[in-house]
């Protein structure tokens, strides 16, 4: 088993469970130095003001191939490792980040509320996504990635994030 870090629409555990059922959730963790930001999907991107919370998962090798076809590796997202503390020892992450080709955009309503199931299912502070998604309607380009598994036009304003705690 391997781990991943989740930090998009895979934190919602029901859709993780559907998507890859041998998945288990590990545990939570806040990492310093990155943010979460929307790219028409979600991204991560370094940033030293600000932090991102991740979803662990137990994956299997079956879960990653799943992961991977999902995630358009590596055609949209490229795999990235870090290593972190859990449990007393010292473990090797995976988790997925855009290619470098995409910029802001905002994301559909339906993609906004999976991640937000997923936040509360974590136990995550809903106030850091309603802050990444006004970053992405302030910083909104027509260069953003639409993806097919979640192609709505009904987009996130700023009077649906305030309206979403």
């Amino acid at each position: 088993m391997n781990l991943y870090a989740a930090y998009g629409s895979n934190l919602n555990k029901a859709q993780m469970q559907k998507r890859c059922p041998k998945s288990k959730p590990y545990g939570a963790i806040i990492l310093d130095e990155f943010r979460l930001v929307f790219k028409g999907v979600a991204d991560i991107e370094k940033n030293k003001r600000y932090k991102i919370f991740f979803g662990i998962y137990k994956i299997s090798q079956e879960c990653e191939i799943a992961l991977d076809g999902y995630e358009e590796f590596p055609n949209i997202y490229k795999k990235y490792y870090f290593n972190y503390v859990m449990n007393g020892k010292k473990q090797k992450i995976m988790y997925y980040a855009m290619n470098k080709s995409f910029d802001y955009a905002v994301p559909s309503k339906k993609y906004f509320n999976v991640i937000k199931k997923g936040f509360n299912d974590w136990g995550f502070d809903i106030n850091n996504l309603i802050k990444s998604g006004l970053h992405s309607i302030e910083k909104n380009s027509s260069n953003g990635y639409r993806s097919v598994n979640w192609y709505d036009q009904n987009f996130i304003t700023k009077d649906f994030l305030y309206t979403s705690k």
